[in-house]
């Protein structure tokens, strides 16, 4: 029988596997070693979830779990690869897929730092303060990196001739 907290546990698992795997295919490189990544993130996230008192933060404690394992596989495996193909559930092909699609594709051209940041924000959907929680790095910084992440994919894709509006919002 299952108890509450393996119920808790398994629905913020599947909740966030989806964009786990997602952001640690931006990590690793490739899609082998990001489920791998994965993995070994929801068995570390299983084994430490006592210790997660908010489960609104879960996004963000998962994402540091991850940002972890994905570092410890670096270092014990060869060099970064280049991302070829984005891993994908989606169904059939629409305007919102093949653009995002271009817009993922494009994105393994940005240094590791980069995606690391636009990964969390936008794959995971973490907040600013989360993201920088995360890292381990100051809510300013997440923010100025942020930006500048934008700025350099909005520039390889207008390389590709993707036109990409300028935000009217921060963030």
């Amino acid at each position: 029988m299952y108890s509450s907290a393996d119920l808790t546990f398994d629905s913020l698992a599947q909740q966030y596997r989806q964009p786990l795997t997602r952001a640690a295919y931006h990590l690793c490189g490739n899609l082998d070693d990001a489920c791998d990544v994965v993995q070994e993130t929801l068995l570390a996230a299983y084994r430490g979830f006592a210790g997660l008192r908010e489960t609104e933060k879960a996004g963000a404690w998962f994402y540091s779990i991850l940002r972890r394992k994905a570092v410890e596989r670096r270092r014990a495996h060869k060099p970064e690869a280049q991302l070829l193909v984005e891993p994908t559930t989606a169904g059939p092909e629409d305007t919102e897929s093949l653009v995002r699609g271009i817009i993922l594709e494009q994105m393994t051209k940005l240094s590791r730092e980069d995606r690391e940041i636009l990964a969390g924000k936008y794959l995971l959907g973490l907040s600013y303060r989360e993201l920088a929680e995360s890292i381990g790095i100051k809510e300013a910084s997440v923010r100025v990196r942020s930006l500048r992440a934008k700025e350099r994919l909005r520039g390889i894709l207008r390389g590709v001739g993707v036109e990409v509006p300028e935000s009217r919002r921060k963030g």
